[in-house]
């Protein structure tokens, strides 16, 4: 506790304080001598045996019949039985019980079981899946075949989602193909169309370089016949001139 001074509420609290050690962690048995930590060995069995016991005698009164056999367990010279005794009574019991299960045989005019009754009503009472319609029926007869066994995988039968799916890709992606070749498709129509083009300017290309040719070498031969006219002329000029001196 934080003692009262002239510091006040500003004080430093104390902490700790004395020491207090539990005691008698040690525990006692019923005659109060003191117990080790852990139990016994001994003791552990006892109690699983115990335990044994009390399902022994559990299941030997589930096993017992309606006649008055599920009574206390007898006892044999004023002693109560072993465990061993009291399995071997209670495996005798359930081989009597089978026995005679097995040896009741239904005649035919016996009436059935109050059980096999029961079990009946039950399934009777049961209500019809609203899914298991008629269409729902034949397409399961149809998918096991009569026999209940499934058939053999073919062509697209009996194929789950991405299998079906799959095939019926590459089946279209054929077709598509085939009819790209046959240029029956709208991708073969605009390639066609388009190599059309591409000829159509390819001719007339070439054929404006034909012509540019042809008119380039007009232009050249007249330049060349005009040259040579003038030499000529040249020539025969001079020729002339000479002629008239050597006369004077």
């Amino acid at each position: 506790m934080a003692p009262r001074g002239r510091g006040g509420k500003f004080s430093k609290p104390t902490r700790g304080g004395g020491k207090h050690f539990s005691r008698d962690l040690q525990p006692l048995d019923k005659e109060g001598n003191q117990m080790g930590m852990w139990r016994e060995p001994g003791e552990k069995a006892a109690s699983s045996e115990e335990d044994e016991d009390e399902d022994e005698e559990s299941s030997e009164e589930e096993s017992s019949d309606g006649d008055g056999e599920s009574s206390a367990a007898p006892k044999e010279g004023g002693q109560e039985l072993t465990r061993e005794q009291r399995k071997e009574i209670a495996r005798k019991k359930k081989l009597q019980a089978i026995a005679k299960k097995n040896q009741k045989v239904a005649a035919p005019g016996d009436l059935p079981s109050s059980s096999e009754e029961e079990e009946e009503e039950e399934d009777d009472d049961m209500p019809a899946n609203p899914n298991h319609t008629q269409k729902a029926r034949s397409m399961a007869r149809a998918a096991t075949g009569t026999s209940g066994e499934a058939p053999k995988k073919g062509d697209g039968e009996n194929l789950s989602r991405r299998e079906r799916e799959a095939l019926a890709a590459q089946q279209a992606k054929e077709r598509y193909q085939k009819l790209h070749a046959e240029g029956k498709t709208d991708e073969a129509r605009a390639d066609l169309a388009r190599l059309k083009l591409i000829r159509e300017q390819r001719e007339q290309a070439a054929a404006r370089k034909q012509a540019e040719k042809e008119e380039r070498d007009a232009r050249e031969k007249e330049k060349n016949d005009r040259e040579t006219k003038l030499r000529e002329a040249a020539m025969g000029g001079g020729g002339a001139k000479a002629a008239k001196k050597g006369k004077k």
